[in-house]
């Protein structure tokens, strides 16, 4: 089965406006968190980038979640 980049990209921003609006974090906090770029998160929600392996797991640990969450999709 092939993976579909454009909604795996969908899904992910969708995940991380989720994860980042319960914790009631602004781009800004969750980027200082993660030690990235605010406008990495900022692009990442747009679905206009799509992270690295690295930086995904620095997201999910400034979230809290496993990789697994993190990719967890059922919304």
């Amino acid at each position: 089965m092939a993976i579909d980049v454009e909604k795996l990209a969908e899904n992910f921003a969708k995940k991380i406006r989720i994860e980042r609006a319960k914790r009631r974090m602004s781009q800004e906090q969750l980027a200082e968190l993660a030690d990235v770029h605010r406008t990495t998160i900022s692009a990442i929600e747009r679905e206009k980038f799509f992270p690295t392996i690295d930086n995904a797991a620095k997201i999910a640990n400034a979230l809290d979640l496993t990789m697994g969450e993190l990719f967890d999709f059922n919304f």
